[in-house]
């Protein structure tokens, strides 16, 4: 967190690159998402969604509150 709030502060690149951070997380997010589907998955790491799998991939977003939107 403080190498986080480091690189906010001084624009630097963080310890991991954001590429390996963005990649290493997806493992988790993938892995969550078996588990709470009790079952195994699909990935496919190029468009970053899951194979043929609808209830995987709405697990993807979380709807936001009003009034934020993207």
């Amino acid at each position: 967190m403080r190498d986080f709030l480091q690189c906010m502060r001084t624009r630097e690149d963080p310890v991991c690159p954001v590429e390996v951070g963005h990649r290493s997380n997806n493992v988790c997010v993938v892995t969550h998402t078996a588990m709470k589907l009790g079952r195994k998955v699909r990935w496919d790491p190029r468009r970053e969604r899951f194979i043929d799998d609808d209830d995987a991939n709405a697990m993807l977003e979380a709807p936001y509150r009003d009034p934020w939107k993207i």
